[in-house]
């Protein structure tokens, strides 16, 4: 009986062991930083859309704000991951004074194509994951953008689209949209 007991307790310890061990709950590192050519300036200019019943209701401009951020020598994949935050706003909510954050970052491949990211995003301080385990506390309202060109321009200019999840997700229902152009 004894003899039964320990096979049993090795055996869930080793379960145990090889369970904490799977890379299938692991979340990857970003990628390594590609190789940074120069700096750029973006500029950001943040209106926030609040609906009613399906009809916009107010459009408010938040900020219109300008920072530098990276120009990589990369094909856009990595590079995204290593986007600088630009110095963004508030804005008023509930009360309360929320930080918009603005980021972006530029990519030029050795095919002569230009890649470019931007985002803006609200998140409240007590706001809840989307999902239990894994995703982030949920925005109030984001948006982003991730565009291609062929060439090497000194000037980008785009909008970014608004994330359909969190916009469902908002009550009231709210969005970000910005248009941001890229001076390099």
């Amino acid at each position: 009986m004894m003899m039964k007991r320990r096979i049993s307790q090795n055996r869930l310890l080793a379960t145990m062991l090889l369970l904490g061990s799977s890379p299938a709950l692991a979340i990857p590192p970003p990628p390594p930083e590609p190789p940074r050519l120069r700096i750029a300036r973006m500029t950001a200019t943040v209106q926030l859309i609040e609906a009613t019943n399906g009809t916009v209701a107010r459009i408010t401009e938040l900020c219109k704000v300008s920072g530098k951020i990276p120009v990589y020598a990369d094909d856009g994949r990595r590079a995204y991951a290593h986007g600088w935050r630009i110095p963004g706003c508030s804005m008023s909510w509930n009360g309360r004074k929320l930080d918009v954050d603005v980021w972006g970052a530029k990519a030029v491949s050795k095919g002569r194509a230009t890649y470019a990211r931007a985002s803006v995003v609200v998140v409240p301080p007590d706001a809840k994951p989307l999902c239990p385990d894994i995703c982030g506390p949920q925005p109030l309202a984001d948006a982003m953008a991730e565009v291609r060109v062929s060439g090497t321009p000194k000037r980008m200019a785009f909008g970014l689209n608004a994330n359909a999840v969190s916009m469902l997700n908002a009550r009231p229902t709210v969005w970000l949209e910005a248009e941001v152009e890229i001076a390099d």
